[in-house]
């Protein structure tokens, strides 16, 4: 039999967007047993303050790689019964149906109680945490994240490394051997340990993965500078920005090249080691700075209400790399976004959150705020969900 699709018809089937279709959280904060299904539609969480919105959010960014939204430790994710002032008996656990591109897959994360460690399974078996971000990528905004602009650099560079992570899953795991190597460099050159061999061994690790990490930074911010070039987004209400890393380490690196930065980086280790000074330069010690493209004014110098604005332009515009980059952007959930924005700036944003091919998740305290979403969507009164129980049985990860 032939095939009857003509190719005007093909060009209008539908992409597949990517999106949660079912998720169950079992003892995860204030949540002691959760069941949820969904279409593909962009879901609104509305209650009041405190019934455990933000917590599914937490628990859908679960479904990737990392520690969540909120940056948790594994142990404190569990339900504690504070009615009855006692812990959980039982571990956390979240098991989710995501539908994709390319395919449908079963994830299940949880902890292990013995040792506090994150379990993961893909399809019942059992995975690493970089498995997970093959499958799903999730991106979030939050409150706190508009801190980041007042924070420390540390917590810029932080920031900026969770966004290359995204990108490249490996960026994190070079950068905790770096400040692992470094951590363990000072303590032998404080102990005066004349080891000068393994020394030297791991300054010289410690050099060749700077390299790397200065090459992905550097990667990370021409991509996403020229996202802000390739204007798509309403630049009226979401200002293109340009993202700079500066510091000795990459004036060094982009000036001499890889062979000279070695040789002088570790110059300047051996000079510093015979007077005890343990600082040299590296990507650990770079500045980060965000300017609007308009006006060059840096980020820090915006009013609350500008910084906020601009991270939204940022992640939007991260979302979008990731579409260029894996031909699917991530699910993007949005903690608490739109109370504070203006009429103009929320219709801006629905307007690209409604055409956005991956499920996007909003919380809010006031869901009239969302009668001219410009696309149908799902809401969810979580004061009113309804707690199933299978016959009293605790849901597992897997």
């Amino acid at each position: 039999m032939k095939n009857n699709i003509t190719k005007s018809s093909i060009d209008f089937i539908p992409k597949i967007k990517t999106h949660v279709k079912k998720l169950n959280v079992s003892n995860f904060r204030n949540h002691k047993k959760l069941q949820l299904s969904f279409s593909d539609k962009d879901i609104l969480l509305y209650g009041f303050n405190g019934v455990g919105k933000t917590n599914i959010l937490e628990a859908v960014s679960f479904l990737t790689s990392g520690r969540g939204l909120r940056k948790a430790k594994i142990k404190d994710l569990n339900f504690i019964d504070f009615k009855n002032k006692i812990d959980c008996k039982y571990p956390w656990s979240i098991n989710s149906d995501i539908v994709t591109p390319e395919g449908k897959f079963n994830i299940g994360t949880g902890i292990n109680i013995k040792n506090c460690s994150r379990v993961i399974k893909i399809e019942n078996e059992t995975s690493k945490q970089s498995d997970l971000s093959r499958i799903v990528k999730i991106s979030w905004i939050t409150p706190q994240m508009l801190l980041i602009f007042q924070s420390s650099m540390q917590e810029k560079r932080r920031f900026i490394d969770r966004l290359i992570n995204m990108i490249n899953p490996i960026h994190v795991n070079i950068l905790h051997k770096y400040e692992k190597l470094i951590r363990e460099r000072s303590k032998i050159i404080s102990d005066f340990n004349e080891n000068h061999i393994w020394l030297e061994a791991i300054e010289k690790e410690i050099i060749k993965l700077s390299i790397e990490i200065i090459k992905n930074r550097n990667d990370f911010v021409l991509k996403m500078n020229d996202q802000f070039l390739n204007v798509n987004l309403n630049n009226r209400y979401f200002p293109c920005i340009k993202v700079q890393i500066r510091g000795e380490a990459e004036k060094l690196f982009n000036d001499s090249g890889s062979e000279k930065y070695s040789k002088e980086v570790l110059r300047i280790m051996q000079y510093n080691k015979k007077c005890k000074n343990l600082s040299f330069p590296g990507p650990h010690k770079s500045d980060i700075n965000i300017y609007r493209i308009s006006d060059q004014k840096e980020i820090k110098y915006s009013s609350t209400g500008e910084q906020k604005i601009i991270l939204i332009s940022f992640i939007l515009r991260h979302c979008d790399l990731m579409q260029v980059i894996y031909r699917q952007p991530p699910i993007l959930l949005l903690d608490d976004i739109i109370e504070h924005l203006d009429e103009k700036h929320t219709m801006a944003l629905f307007k690209k959150t409604s055409i956005y091919n991956a499920q996007c998740w909003f919380t809010s305290t006031n869901p009239k705020i969302f009668k001219n979403y410009p696309s149908l969507y799902e809401p969810i009164n979580v004061g009113d969900i309804k707690i199933k129980d299978l016959q009293g049985n605790e849901l597992k990860y897997a």
